[in-house]
């Protein structure tokens, strides 16, 4: 019995070719309105063959220029016309230049062809510019009677290919000719996309060095995030592993792979979740300090609290590798074996305590919490999710049910260890347990959250908020609680 095979979408060819026979036909009528705009692209790449067939998928002629055109027609679908680089420039009023920029100076013949018409530089370099100038305006100097836009830059042969999706539609532009960069928005929301004007054609340097950068807003937090996992996992190893060995001979380096692994992420989790609502309290101390909400922030504070996103989603990781490491324990050879030696050493009326028991249901218990609430901020982060919620909304799901996270994060530390703390024979090279040193920042963040809560700070920082400074005399009243008209976030002076 045959079974039907659905193709595989990545296996399919970047486009349509034309088959054996296939030339550089004109374009037909049917595949494109009579009317429509004449687009040409000079060069035969990967990109220049997606650009085509999606250009010409909304309607528009498009012409190919080529060095060899008679060898690249068969790279392009039937609807595009392959031709030379003077009759493509002749042909177009909007011409893409997808050649590499240290090839823009062969195209220097085409400038009378080209003079008065739009050039769209879709280029990027090698490495990221930080001097200037940009591969834009390098080309705007190479051809002065026609006016640069820079764009398309920012997105893939493999989006052009499949059509703009949700998490990758936007496409930023840039250009000292407004009718020229409008023209350009057209055809891209005209192509599904959606055009973000970016200014200036000074601005193509940011544009053109966006592509190579490699995560910019996650250096920090996953650099934190390394070395917090560096400490603790060396804490928990000379405390768990070497102490044992040095002292009694006690060969656990079985534990490094999982347990102490298993160890160090919960602590790692949890002081990266104090580090999200941390800043926000020194941002309040510095207010109420200040006495106005007008000073700047210093660059390291300002640095911190736009990268508490980034912090709160490294935590958010920890938490759930530490829940897996945690269902994987007793699957191991070493917890088997103990179990078994256990066994046999317990006397039938030692196997049920029963504040063992309840401290350890409510242990798990609290920590499945924590870690559905730090789910739901996480899945809030996501653009597509926080595009569907109003500020209020955000803010509530992000502060608040963001410090309940944080409360059940530290209740389930303090439920592994209320105890523990106090046991001497737990401080191995006199070192204090892993969890009493996670649980300094998250207390530390809860006790100042409570601070704020005080009356008489939390009235002084909602006039401060609003508008009102110390060094001022300004009569201010805060509107009452029962009168809400929408419009509690606009300061009344």
């Amino acid at each position: 019995m045959s079974q039907c095979i659905m193709p595989d979408e990545m296996a399919r060819p970047l486009i349509r070719g034309r088959g054996v026979g296939g030339g550089s036909g004109r374009l037909e009528a049917s595949t494109s309105e009579p009317d429509a705009p004449v687009v040409g692209i000079l060069g035969t790449g990967d990109f220049s063959r997606s650009l085509a067939r999606r250009l010409a998928a909304s309607g528009y002629q498009v012409v190919v220029g080529s060095r060899n055109p008679k060898r690249s027609a068969a790279l392009f679908p039937e609807e595009a016309e392959v031709t030379s680089q003077v009759e493509a420039a002749s042909q177009a009023d909007l011409v893409f230049v997808a050649v590499f920029p240290e090839h823009h100076s062969t195209l220097v013949e085409l400038k009378p062809t080209l003079a008065g018409k739009t050039l769209v530089d879709v280029s990027n370099g090698l490495s990221i510019n930080r001097d200037g100038p940009s591969n834009a305006e390098q080309l705007a100097k190479l051809f002065p009677e026609s006016s640069v836009v820079k764009g398309f830059n920012t997105i893939s042969a493999w989006t052009l290919q499949v059509g703009p999706r949700d998490g990758n539609r936007q496409i930023l532009l840039c250009g000292n000719n407004s009718t020229a960069k409008s023209s350009v928005m057209q055809l891209c929301r005209r192509m599904g996309f959606v055009p973000v004007d970016m200014g200036l054609l000074s601005s193509s340097l940011e544009v053109e060095n966006l592509p190579l950068r490699l995560f910019p807003s996650w250096r920090v937090p996953v650099l934190c995030t390394l070395c917090l996992f560096a400490f603790f996992y060396v804490y928990n190893f000379l405390r768990d592993v070497l102490q044992p060995y040095i002292m009694a001979k006690k060969k656990f380096f079985y534990k490094m792979p999982i347990e102490t692994v298993n160890a160090t992420l919960p602590a790692v989790a949890l002081v990266m979740l104090s580090l999200v609502y941390l800043p926000g309290l020194c941002g309040a101390l510095l207010q109420l300090c200040w006495g106005t909400k007008y000073n700047r922030f210093p660059c390291w504070l300002d640095r911190w609290l736009t990268s508490r996103k980034q912090l709160g989603l490294c935590s958010f990781l920890c938490a759930a590798l530490h829940a897996i490491y945690s269902l994987c324990l007793p699957l191991r050879k070493s917890a088997y074996f103990k179990l078994l030696i256990d066994s046999k050493q317990l006397k039938e009326g030692d196997v049920w305590v029963e504040a063992a028991v309840w401290r350890m249901e409510l242990y798990l218990s609290v920590g499945i919490m924590a870690l559905g609430l730090l789910s739901l901020l996480a899945v809030n982060s996501l653009p597509s999710v926080a595009n569907t919620v109003n500020w209020r909304e955000f803010s509530f799901i992000q502060s608040t049910l963001g410090y309940c996270a944080l409360s059940m994060a530290t209740l389930h530390t303090l439920l592994f260890g209320w105890d523990r703390a106090f046991d001497l024979a737990r401080y191995h090279f006199f070192l204090p347990p892993t969890f009493a040193l996670a649980v300094v920042l998250p207390l530390t963040a809860l006790l100042g959250r409570l601070v704020l809560f005080v009356p008489c700070v939390a009235r002084r920082l909602g006039l401060i908020r609003r508008g009102w400074e110390k060094s001022r005399h300004i009569r201010f009243d805060l509107p009452d609680e029962g009168c809400c008209n929408g419009l509690e976030d606009a300061s009344y002076v």
